[in-house]
């Protein structure tokens, strides 16, 4: 007479057995360990484009007219982004209200945060410009 095996059925309450467990852990590691990697390059892209955008920028409105303001973004870290930084002798009453404190990079755009919180996107532009494209212009071009 042959003695039929059972299979084990696993409920929501049954656990794997410990070898299957330990199996899948090992299985997971290397591609923990690929997607740790790939975060890690990526941030140093952005650290490396960052460095790129970061420098000190003349504001300008329509049609490339230099408000005698100027703009430093620095590469320090600050909160989501980096830090921004409006130069004392800025005239222009517009972006003295907005007064830029932060900014970062994404998808392509360079975003402005103001004191108070809210933010634009500037399009990148020829020459290492930024030009904001809707709603009243605003530009930055590096000095």
């Amino acid at each position: 007479m042959t003695r039929r095996m059972r299979m084990p059925t696993f409920t929501r309450r049954a656990r794997a057995p410990k070898l299957v467990r330990s199996a899948l852990a090992l299985l997971a590691l290397p591609a923990l360990g690929l997607a740790l990697s790939l975060a890690g390059a990526g941030e140093a892209r952005a650290q490396a484009r960052a460095a790129d955008v970061a420098g000190r920028y003349a504001v300008l409105r329509e049609d490339g007219r230099d408000t005698g303001c100027m703009v430093t973004l620095h590469p320090t870290p600050r909160g989501k982004g980096f830090r921004a930084q409006l130069a004392p002798a800025c005239r222009d009453q517009g972006v003295v209200v907005f007064d830029p404190v932060g900014w970062w990079l994404e998808k392509g755009k360079l975003h402005l945060q103001a004191r108070k919180g809210h933010n634009i996107a500037l399009d990148a532009e020829a020459g290492g410009a930024w030009l904001k494209k809707d709603g009243r212009p605003l530009g930055l071009k590096r000095i």
